[in-house]
C-alpha cells in the first residue's frame, strides 16, 4: 500500500478502470457512481441481449476484490462535494462520461413521445420502461440507434423502422448489428431525414425529406442533400432520436 487514495468520479468504463489500475499501483480507489449498479454505459446504454449484465458485475467483482471501494447512490455536488472529495483524497479523477442525448434539431423535437435514445435505453435497462409504441420510427445510424430500434422490437412494437440520412455504407453501426436488426424486424429507410414532427389524433406525423449524397464533408462521408420536392409523411406512436 502506498498510503495515497484517489476518489474516481463515475463508475463506468473510465472510473472502473482507473480503480483497477490504482490498486495494482497500491493506491486507494473510491469510486463515488450516481447510480445504484456499475458500469455506466455499458449497462445503462447497452441492452443486457448484447452486454449481459453479469460480465460487468464479474469484471467489477474483481476490482472490489482488489479493495477498491465503490459508494452507490452518491451524486457528487448533492450527496457529497466537489471540495470534501478533494480534502478526502490525494487526488479526483472524473470519469463521468458523454451523457447528453443528440436531438432530432427539428421543429416538434420536443413533443411527447420524442424520445432520446440515451434515455430510452436508460428506462429500458432499469426496468422503467415495459413498453412501447405499436409504430416507432427511430433517427440515427450509429449502434446506440440500432440498440434503441431492437429495444424497441423486444418491449413489442409491432413496426420499427430506423431512419438515416445517408446510405447504408456510411451507417456508423456494425454491420453485424444491423443485420442482426433487419433479421428481427426492423426496417432501414436510408437516404432520409425529419425535418418537422407534429401531434395527432393518431399519435406524431414525422415530415421527412429523402436526401442524395454530395461533396464529403468534414468526417470524410459525402454529404447528405435535401432533395426538392421529395417531401412525405410517415405516422407513428414514438420517435427515438
Amino acid at each position: 500500500e502506498s498510503g495515497k487514495s484517489v476518489g474516481i468520479i463515475g463508475a463506468g468504463p473510465a472510473g472502473i478502470a482507473a480503480a483497477y489500475f490504482l490498486r495494482i499501483h497500491g493506491h486507494g480507489a473510491t469510486v463515488y457512481e450516481m447510480y445504484d449498479k456499475p458500469g455506466g454505459m455499458m449497462r445503462w446504454g447497452i441492452p443486457a441481449f448484447r452486454l449481459p449484465r453479469d460480465v460487468i458485475d464479474n469484471e467489477v467483482g474483481v476490482v472490489e476484490q482488489m479493495g477498491a471501494e465503490f459508494r452507490y447512490n452518491t451524486t457528487i455536488g448533492k450527496d457529497i462535494t466537489f471540495e470534501e472529495l478533494r480534502e478526502k483524497h490525494d487526488a479526483v479523477f472524473i470519469g463521468i462520461g458523454a451523457q447528453r442525448a443528440s436531438k432530432l434539431r427539428c421543429e416538434g423535437e420536443d413533443l411527447e413521445g420524442v424520445l432520446s435514445a440515451l434515455d430510452f435505453l436508460y428506462e429500458a435497462s432499469a426496468g422503467e420502461r415495459t413498453s412501447v409504441g405499436t409504430r416507432v420510427m427511430v433517427v440515427g445510424g450509429g449502434n446506440t440507434a440500432v440498440d434503441a430500434a431492437r429495444t424497441a422490437v423486444r418491449l413489442g412494437a409491432e413496426m420499427v423502422f430506423i431512419l438515416y440520412r445517408r446510405s447504408r455504407d456510411e451507417m456508423p453501426a456494425f454491420d453485424y448489428e444491423i443485420a442482426e436488426a433487419e433479421e428481427e424486424g426492423v426496417e432501414i429507410q436510408i437516404l432520409a431525414a425529419p425535418t418537422k414532427v407534429e401531434k395527432t389524433d393518431q399519435g406524431l406525423a414525422v415530415h421527412c425529406i429523402k436526401m442524395e449524397l454530395g461533396e464529403p464533408d468534414d468526417s470524410g462521408r459525402r454529404r447528405p442533400v435535401p432533395v426538392e420536392g421529395s417531401e412525405y409523411v410517415i405516422n407513428v406512436d414514438n420517435v427515438i432520436a
